[in-house]
């Protein structure tokens, strides 16, 4: 369970800090999300732009700074120091990727963030900067309400907390929401018009499919969400965003710290979309396999998350982009790409692709030695040199590997050329058979 070490953001204006509390601020300005605040140099910074679209909110842009490098993460684009480059980005310590439901971007600094191109951002941070953090995700200092609700000495509401972390922008003339006669965060209550909600929320979240999840997260929190949410609905309670906002982060929460939670989306209700033939669920590795990384799901230490995913038996074809396959119909790659039983030869290897992986076997080619002009000699591995010499030499000679194979032994018989004073020539090679002096076959 690592939900005390996440800050998220959903739906309309919802916001969990690091320690735990829930609030609402419909701020539509860029704001610090977090910041690390302790440091003389800010190491990273998260910055979150909200507008409306289609009559809700959506954000619109996420700025991560990573000491003097500058994240700029849109639904169309993502660029680094305003160069806009191609996922997976794998550079200084930074990677962002994405898939069918989130970009990622994960920093060795020590957080990770995952945005859903909608509503939803989550950022995990290691424990290394508790009681270090700013921003609208709070101080990280374990301690609910304080100090993020307090200022001063006095306790003060989300809206004027929210209103502190506006970034200053040239030229912007973006206004905060109205801090009057604002509730505290504790005091914050239901009206007696959305009262009448209060019971379908609750229906839903304590419901028995929903008890791993409740076991570990109080869903309170999560339950007054859902009932702002279907209040500030114009009259349309089927409309998915107002109800599955917070059904969808509570869900995501619920996995962070170890539950499981339902699949409760129908195409009916909350339906998401996959790409190819893959299938969404609401509690899946993140790390899939794939032909080319057939092993990624057994080696993965992430937490399990919502998404898009292979069905059970199934890996994802990552060379020719045809969706979730069976592993037997994996491709291979070498140049080009080889279908399933496809032969690839280089050097004294025959290798047939099988499953998305080569099967080589050593191909035994005969090898040559060979003397030329008497003293320029090439030996069975490639080199050459010269010798001059006038005697018997042996070529070589082969010991038995099996009882099948002959033993023999080539000798050569080098003397001074008649016509050539510095120079020598072969004039004889003999063959000994079984290394038997008695069984000679001598060329001349």
């Amino acid at each position: 369970n690592h939900v005390s070490s996440i800050c998220s953001t959903w739906g309309r204006e919802h916001f969990k800090t690091f320690d735990g509390d829930v609030y609402q601020f419909p701020g539509m300005c860029e704001y610090n999300l977090v910041s690390d605040c302790h440091e003389s140099h800010q190491g990273f910074s998260v910055h979150i732009k909200r507008k409306e679209k289609d009559g809700g909110p959506t954000i619109s842009y996420l700025a991560v700074t990573i000491n003097e490098h500058l994240f700029h993460l849109s639904k169309s684009k993502v660029t680094v120091n305003y160069e806009e480059v191609a996922l997976p980005y794998h550079k200084g310590g930074v990677q962002v990727e994405n898939n069918a439901v989130y970009i990622k971007l994960q920093s060795k600094v020590g957080f990770t963030i995952m945005w859903n191109r909608d509503d939803a951002v989550m950022v995990e941070i290691d424990n290394d900067f508790a009681n270090q953090t700013c921003g609208l995700c709070g101080d990280f200092n374990g301690v609910p309400v304080y100090n993020e609700f307090i200022h001063n000495g006095r306790k003060i509401s989300p809206i004027e907390f929210g209103n502190k972390h506006k970034t200053h922008r040239p030229n912007d003339d973006c206004e905060d929401p109205y801090e009057e006669e604002e509730e505290l965060l504790e005091t914050a209550t239901v009206s007696d018009s959305c009262k009448k909600f209060q019971t379908t929320c609750e229906q839903t979240f304590l419901s028995k499919s929903w008890s791993s999840c409740t076991q570990l997260i109080k869903p309170e929190a999560y339950i007054q969400a859902c009932v702002k949410d279907m209040c500030g609905c114009t009259n349309d309670s089927t409309n998915d965003f107002c109800v599955c906002s917070t059904l969808s982060e509570f869900s995501r929460q619920c996995s962070h710290a170890g539950g499981q939670p339902p699949n409760w989306r129908t195409p009916q209700f909350c339906a998401k979309q996959c790409p190819y033939n893959m299938v969404f669920e609401e509690s899946g590795s993140p790390c899939m396999d794939t032909c080319t990384h057939q092993d990624t799901s057994s080696l993965c230490e992430d937490h399990k998350m919502d998404g898009c995913f292979c069905p059970s038996g199934t890996v994802f074809d990552d060379l020719s982009e045809r969706g979730c396959i069976p592993q037997s119909e994996c491709q291979c790659k070498h140049d080009k790409i080889y279908n399933p039983g496809e032969v690839f030869r280089q050097h004294r290897e025959e290798c047939t692709c099988f499953e998305g992986i080569w099967d080589c076997i050593s191909l035994e080619t005969p090898a040559t030695c060979a003397i030329e002009e008497g003293s320029h000699f090439t030996t069975f591995d490639g080199k050459t040199f010269t010798f001059h010499g006038e005697c018997y030499y042996t070529l070589a000679k082969v010991e038995s590997k099996d009882k099948a194979s002959p033993k023999f032994t080539l000798l050569a018989q080098l003397v001074p050329c008649a016509h050539q004073e510095y120079d020598t020539c072969l004039k004889a090679l003999k063959i000994l058979l079984n290394n038997d002096k008695n069984n000679v076959s001598e060329i001349t």
